[in-house]
């Protein structure tokens, strides 16, 4: 799969390996060589069970944790292959946002001087301009400036997350990483963090890399969507394909156990047995001892990434699935 030479972010074979559990000497293999482009100014949505890889793909970009292989590029500079002072420059251009805002927010600074905090980690400005872009960041997220001075504890969960994403994007940067930001949040707040995420994207050109196990709300934030399961990329297709035409057996069973609000639609169908362990990945198709399409090759071959052709995707090319099945296709 050659780099994109548009992406904003280019992650190109990328593994992350955990180490070694108690009882174990094998370290365990978060990500297994895993590639996608996340373009500027769109949503690239990451979804797939617990223990997928999601989190760990994520936390290696912004090296929380160390890569074991595989590269990323931003802006066509490779993340792994830099020093200290530039990898601290480059993460400037690329945030997170956590999935708990209580936990991520230091329950002893105000919100002004949390959102001070960045700018003045990366020199920003001077004093003058920094108490304006916080002001102003409070905002451009939906927040009342008279909150600055609160604490993290005196604001609901829904507010504490808008100040997770303000003080992600106070730095102006070209990509925010969003680990789970909504799981934690009931509906109606998820639905205006949603909103916000849009907004961003919109009025600001940031791009997203949005992590997380709820379809529902991948489908209506992404541009993009790419399914993991133990710790490989299973299947990637623009979001409006990939919900319409599901190609992997996998994605198919995700969708059919998403509840839907309409009495004619058939009741979600809970996706039987559980993924194997990552210290002990089965042999072929990391998918095949659940699938209920499985077959001969694939518990011995791994399968190899096929072009899912339809009409939108004949030329471009852009809707991709590993599966045996599509493999006997093309």
């Amino acid at each position: 799969m050659p780099r994109k030479p548009e992406a904003l972010l280019s992650i190109r074979n990328l593994v992350v390996e955990h180490p070694p559990v108690s009882g174990s000497r094998m370290p365990l293999k978060a990500v297994r060589g895993v590639s996608l482009d996340i373009e500027p100014a769109s949503i690239y949505g990451l979804v797939g069970e617990s223990g997928s890889g999601k989190s760990s793909l994520a936390h290696a970009v912004m090296q929380l944790v160390s890569p074991a292989g595989g590269q990323a590029f931003f802006q066509g500079v490779d993340l792994f292959t830099l020093n200290r002072s530039a990898l601290r420059k480059a993460r400037q251009e690329i945030q997170l946002v956590f999935q708990d805002s209580l936990a991520s927010l230091s329950p002893r600074r105000t919100i002004r001087q949390t959102l001070l905090e960045p700018l003045n980690h990366f020199r920003i400005g001077n004093a003058t301009m920094r108490m304006e872009k916080v002001m102003a960041s409070l905002e451009t997220v939906g927040l009342d400036p008279v909150l600055a001075d609160r604490f993290p504890q005196a604001l609901s969960g829904g507010q504490r997350q808008r100040v997770a994403f303000a003080r992600a994007m106070i730095t102006e940067p070209g990509l925010i990483i969003a680990d789970e930001p909504v799981s934690s949040l009931d509906a109606s707040v998820q639905s205006r963090i949603t909103d916000l995420i849009l907004d961003l994207r919109d009025r600001l050109g940031i791009a997203f890399l949005f992590v997380s196990h709820d379809l529902t709300v991948v489908q209506k934030l992404a541009d993009r969507v790419g399914v993991m399961y133990l710790g490989k990329l299973v299947e990637s297709a623009p979001s409006e394909e990939l919900f319409s035409k599901p190609a992997h057996p996998y994605t198919q069973a995700l969708l059919r156990a998403v509840p839907v609000a309409d009495p004619r639609h058939p009741a979600p169908v809970a996706l039987s047995g559980e993924p194997p362990s990552p210290l002990t990945p089965p042999a072929g198709c990391v998918f095949h001892r659940r699938c209920p399409d499985v077959y001969e090759p694939c518990s011995i071959h791994e399968p190899a990434e096929s072009f899912v052709i339809g009409e939108k995707t004949l030329q471009t090319c852009e809707h991709r699935v590993r599966c045996h099945k599509w493999n006997s296709v093309n």
